[in-house]
């Protein structure tokens, strides 16, 4: 299992023509890209099955939704709404994953983002 590491993602983007999407102001570049990318993943799940494996889309969804969690609080500041977010993403994990979330993954990828 393999994050969609940011290269990746780009590729993936750029060939997509339908994906737009509308970012409400967001001056930090930082912030801005990893929603983009968390967003990207969040719609497309169906047509990146046909890519990747549905397990490297699923940790890679948390991973970018973590990354952009990280940034947000430390641009804008703490937010219960995006925090909560992360728990549904466990739940969808769960759901969606045969085996269930493997929780040494979600480790590896929140201790990354300290």
């Amino acid at each position: 299992m393999e994050i969609i590491n940011e290269i990746e993602l780009e590729k993936i983007i750029k060939l997509e023509k339908d994906y737009n999407m509308n970012i409400i102001d967001i001056s930090d570049e930082e912030l801005k890209k990893t929603l983009v990318y968390y967003d990207f993943i969040s719609n497309n799940i169906e047509k990146l099955v046909l890519e990747e494996d549905k397990i490297s889309i699923m940790y890679s969804k948390y991973y970018w939704y973590t990354k952009y969690k990280q940034r947000y609080f430390e641009v804008v500041g703490y937010d219960a709404g995006i925090e909560q977010e992360g728990f549904k993403l466990l739940r969808e994990i769960e759901n969606e994953l045969e085996d269930g979330v493997d929780w040494g993954i979600i480790q590896e990828i929140e201790q990354n983002e300290k």
